[in-house]
């Protein structure tokens, strides 16, 4: 479920394959899940090929949102019912990853919104360190635009995590919990944990942060 909300966010993959296909080829994706008798099916077109020094071709792939539902209705399902036995957690999270702009640096592209649920989200870092303006208790606010109409979620950093130098691998991240939202906005992120009302890929979001994010708050 990660991988597909990631590489659908980013509106295309990239593979690599034994022959080459011409520019244009379009072709279907079906993604299985264990226990989940329905498939998802993608459709892709190939955008370009690039032939490796190993005589293999790398094919940029685009994808398009999926037209049968139904497989990855009953993925969603499966989470929601599987944090019925969450001990810790309010709300289950659905990996939905989008990727974001600070508003208050253009559009240079630093975070990955990568989990959401009704309580909150958590966001990776594309930076080496948090900023120092960041901490707990930070106001926030994510806003995007839906096909059914903009959304904004407010809220406050409640967690930070700066990996230590010698686990570089990993990137800083943050932790947000909502605050009392509009029923609108509610209604509105119910149809985001179900991958609903997206627009196309790729999905593209606004972070703010401290007063930033307080101006902009409806």
């Amino acid at each position: 479920m990660s991988e597909f909300t990631r590489s659908v966010g980013r509106g295309g993959v990239t593979i690599e394959s034994k022959k080459s296909l011409p520019v244009g080829t379009r072709f279907v994706f079906e993604l299985r899940a264990q226990g989940v008798p329905d498939t998802v099916e993608i459709f892709g077109e190939v955008l370009r090929v690039t032939t490796t020094d190993r005589s293999r071709h790398l094919l940029d792939i685009r994808y398009d949102a999926p037209a049968e539902r139904k497989g990855l209705d009953v993925l969603i399902q499966r989470i929601f019912d599987a944090h019925a036995y969450e001990k810790i957690r309010k709300h289950p999270r659905i990996p939905l990853r989008l990727r974001a702009t600070d508003t208050s640096l253009g559009d240079a592209l630093q975070y990955v919104v990568r989990d959401i649920s009704r309580g909150g989200l958590g966001i990776e870092l594309e930076l080496p360190a948090i900023p120092k303006t960041i901490k707990t208790g930070t106001p926030f606010l994510l806003t995007l635009t839906l096909s059914i109409g903009p959304v904004a979620l407010h809220g406050e950093v409640v967690w930070l995590f700066q990996p230590p130098r010698e686990r570089r691998v990993l990137n800083p991240a943050l932790g947000v919990q909502f605050g009392k939202l509009r029923p609108e906005t509610i209604e509105r992120l119910e149809r985001i944990l179900k991958l609903r009302g997206l627009p196309a890929p790729p999905w593209r979001a606004q972070v703010s942060f401290g007063l930033d994010a307080v101006e902009r708050m409806p």
